[in-house]
């Protein structure tokens, strides 16, 4: 790995710390969609059984339920999805993983930081450029406090 690459880790970081964080909600979320799709489903269904409907109201119903059908299943097949990745997230999870994630980009943004804001005093050569600029940082420490 090179070092170049502290941008890339940290969006990496980042996304899982997200992805640790957010799959239970995620994961809820999509159980209350089902819900409320199921519950359009039975809507339309006891439309059909109960009402009275000529042709053209029956198949506007029909139309409904079919579309409502499709979302279900879409819902359905992404919460199937979600499911796989939190049996995988559930083990991980327990240890507070996500706390390591937090600690982890804090180091990260304190290296780059530092990084950043590096200065190196002279020892002995007082003639080079960074030794002046080393002396206006210091000078600027002392003044700030």
């Amino acid at each position: 790995m090179q070092i170049d690459d502290i941008d890339e880790v940290e969006k990496f970081v980042e996304k899982m710390n997200y992805f640790f964080t957010n799959i239970e909600r995620t994961n809820s979320d999509l159980k209350n969609k089902l819900r409320t799709k199921e519950l359009e489903q039975d809507d339309l269904l006891h439309e059909i059984e109960l009402s009275k409907l000529n042709t053209f109201e029956l198949a506007k119903v029909a139309t409904r339920l079919k579309k409502t059908r499709n979302e279900r299943r879409e819902i359905k097949d992404k919460l199937e999805f979600i499911s796989t990745l939190k049996g995988f997230s559930d083990k991980y999870t327990n240890k507070l993983i996500t706390g390591d994630f937090i600690n982890l980009l804090k180091n990260i943004r304190t290296l780059r930081e530092k990084w950043n804001t590096r200065i190196y005093k002279t020892r002995v050569l007082e003639d080079l450029k960074i030794s002046k600029r080393g002396e206006e940082n210091e000078k600027d420490i002392h003044n700030n406090q």
